[in-house]
């Protein structure tokens, strides 16, 4: 493992090339997309080849970074648009603030008020086992510890809030937060989400999309759901119903007014539905639907997408925003300046050994939109243990 000379724009105009090549990535590990507690395993675990081996070997003129719709589902595989990249991420529309919710807030100028602890405590978002990721990412910590020349320890917790929590107090200094939890980690407890995960080609988390059959001529568009029966997984999904309500809201079409909602139980369940026309259409997870159409239970040139969000961001990287400037910036090195590729970072999680920087406000625009739409308060009582 060597300290990258290279800058993040390199590193863009590299991911744009490989994914206009059609070099799709595959992203397991943590990646929890929950909206204010539901921390299922949905999204991001999209195992096997992205190319996908089912149906032909058709070519699509389908550009990523310029995307059309509707396409056929085969297309948005082939060339691993279930995944964002870091050209998405240069690409989305920068917000000064966010939509919803406090700011990051900004390093004190009083020098009374700067936080410089003897040692850094490091947390990943929790899981079963608390200090599972200990060894895993030791070498990040080893980094953190030469850039700021600060010991650094790992910081076991059992629950988002205890995490959130653990911040707020000013015990943990460094931290992964779940997609979900990580406004609530903003606006109580002084995060500065300030990178992502990201594989060798800059993938990263799943997108939603809006699937029908391939032949049905009434459905192009999102608009066209007005008075179809359209398949959501289960209420307490977030990419499968809380998302899809939010953001189909915010475009003009209403869940459960415009069209009917019936629950199908999965995402699975919703896009083999919708092959075998039970709906007319389903909201589903993008890695979701890939692992079904990689291991050869749908044919992905049968369906096709009329809608795509932005990618949902996986787990945000923070620290306390009171840290002193020195160790702000020694801690940002650690993470941005280094390649884990070699490390057990990236062989935990499927190859995500890179780190690149992100805005807040930005790159968490479309969760902040599912938590307005769900009316979620900033209350540590709200992330559930």
């Amino acid at each position: 493992m060597e300290k990258r000379n290279i800058s993040r724009r390199s590193i863009l105009s590299s991911s744009a090339v490989a994914m206009t090549a059609g070099l799709a990535g595959c992203i397991t590990g943590d990646t929890s997309e929950s909206s204010g507690g539901d921390s299922g395993s949905e999204g991001g675990d999209s195992s096997g080849d992205s190319s996908g081996d089912s149906g032909s070997e058709q070519s699509y003129d389908f550009d990523p970074a310029n995307p059309t719709f509707p396409q056929p589902m085969q297309a948005l595989i082939q060339t691993g648009f279930e995944t964002g990249s870091l050209s998405d991420l240069e690409n989305m529309e920068s917000r000064d603030e966010p939509r919803y919710g406090d700011p990051v807030q900004e390093t004190p100028s009083d020098e009374g008020e700067l936080l410089d602890p003897d040692k850094l405590a490091f947390a990943m978002t929790p899981t079963e086992d608390p200090a599972a990721y200990r060894t895993t990412m030791q070498p990040l910590m080893d980094n953190i510890a030469k850039e700021t020349g600060k010991e650094v320890e790992y910081f076991p917790l059992q629950s988002y809030a205890s995490q959130v929590e653990a911040m707020r107090s000013e015990r943990l200094h460094v931290a992964g937060f779940s997609t979900g939890p990580t406004p609530f980690a903003v606006n109580l407890a002084g995060a500065v989400p300030f990178s992502l995960q990201v594989s060798e080609e800059g993938d990263f988390g799943y997108r939603l999309w809006l699937a029908t059959q391939a032949d049905n001529d009434e459905i192009d568009a999102l608009e066209d759901l007005e008075g179809m029966r359209v398949a959501h997984s289960e209420p307490s999904s977030n990419s499968g119903n809380q998302a899809p309500r939010a953001l189909f809201a915010n475009q003009g079409v209403v869940p459960g007014d415009d069209y009917e909602v019936a629950y199908s139980g999965g995402h699975e369940q919703s896009v083999l539905g919708v092959a075998n026309g039970d709906y007319d259409a389903a909201p589903v997870c993008s890695t979701c639907v890939t692992r079904v159409a990689n291991s050869g239970n749908l044919d992905p040139s049968k369906i096709k997408v009329v809608w795509a969000s932005n990618p949902f961001p996986t787990t945000s990287f923070t620290y306390r925003y009171n840290l002193t400037p020195e160790i702000q910036e020694g801690i940002r090195a650690a993470f941005l300046d280094y390649d884990y590729s070699d490390t057990q970072i990236a062989e935990t999680f499927e190859g995500r050994g890179k780190f690149t920087e992100i805005d807040y406000a930005t790159a968490y625009d479309i969760i902040l939109q599912i938590q307005e739409n769900n009316g979620v308060e900033y209350e540590t009582g709200n992330l559930g243990e």
